[in-house]
């Protein structure tokens, strides 16, 4: 569909530009994709306020849509802003039909450049490692590689790739990261080098963090908490050694037997004479 079967249905008209009529213009379910809430309604109010001022604001971006007007690919704010305005009071009709028009150019790419488009849209903006984890695992499905998506919205091969990652684990990990009690670096780092039992890992740093009077696993926190398990991993290591040595010296676990399950560096040495 084009320019042309918009201005047929009528919802469409050329005037300084291709111009929608405000209720024609729909959001496509999974499509959009919104920096964090707080940020987006700050946005859509401060051009609430640009267009009371009598400010314009610059095209959105669309797609035909099969049952008539157009999807929305580009400029949710945009949108919102004008609804919002003209909800309030605010004179944004065309004298002359009486409507409210939003230029527009139209966008023709496919459905894996449209979910590229939305992320590249975001650019300056916060969107959050899951946000992105969702686009870039759309993108995945569509056939494209962690390089081209890489390519597409102008990032390496590398960041994708640990979104990706990040993306895949569990559901626990997704909430203590989506919650902000887990920064997305500690927890990719976590879901590396754990991988099903990242979020046992990841609680049990919350809870280090939470004895420190945080509330927020950082890195810093993540590594501390990693000293702290590999020293009491090693003092239990050590503890169990010693118990078998002393079990070994007298005499009530067979040392043979024991090598058969161990290698010999595993194997601890019979205690010296007299020792406990």
């Amino acid at each position: 569909m084009s320019n042309r079967e918009l201005l047929r249905q009528e919802v469409a008209k050329r005037a300084d530009g291709m111009k929608i009529r405000l209720e024609h213009i729909h959001i496509e379910p999974g499509f959009n994709v919104p920096e964090t809430p707080e940020e987006f309604e700050e946005r859509v109010e401060a051009l609430v306020l640009h267009l009371t001022a009598g400010g314009r604001i610059p095209p959105i971006e669309i797609r035909t849509r099969p049952e008539g007007g157009g999807y929305l690919v580009d400029g949710h704010a945009r949108r919102e802003a004008v609804a919002r305005a003209v909800a309030r009071g605010v004179p944004l009709q065309d004298p002359k039909d009486g409507h409210v028009w939003l230029t527009y150019d139209l966008f023709t790419g496919n459905d894996a450049e449209r979910v590229a488009r939305s992320v590249n849209s975001a650019r300056g903006r916060t969107l959050t490692p899951l946000q992105l984890a969702d686009r870039y695992g759309l993108l995945t499905k569509f056939g494209w590689s962690a390089d081209k998506i890489a390519t597409s919205v102008g990032k390496s091969g590398e960041h994708v790739r640990g979104i990706l990652k990040l993306g895949s684990a569990n559901s626990d990990v997704h909430q203590m990261v989506q919650s902000g009690k887990v920064s997305a670096k500690v927890a990719l780092k976590v879901v590396r080098e754990s991988g099903e039992k990242a979020g046992e890992v990841l609680k049990g740093h919350l809870e280090t963090a939470k004895a420190e009077g945080k509330t927020k696993v950082t890195p810093k926190v993540a590594n501390a908490a990693d000293r702290v398990a590999k020293i009491r991993a090693e003092a239990a290591i050590k503890a169990d050694a010693e118990m078998l040595r002393w079990l070994v010296s007298k005499g009530r676990v067979d040392r043979d037997a024991i090598a058969q399950e161990m290698t010999a560096a595993e194997v601890p040495a019979p205690a010296p004479a007299g020792g406990v």
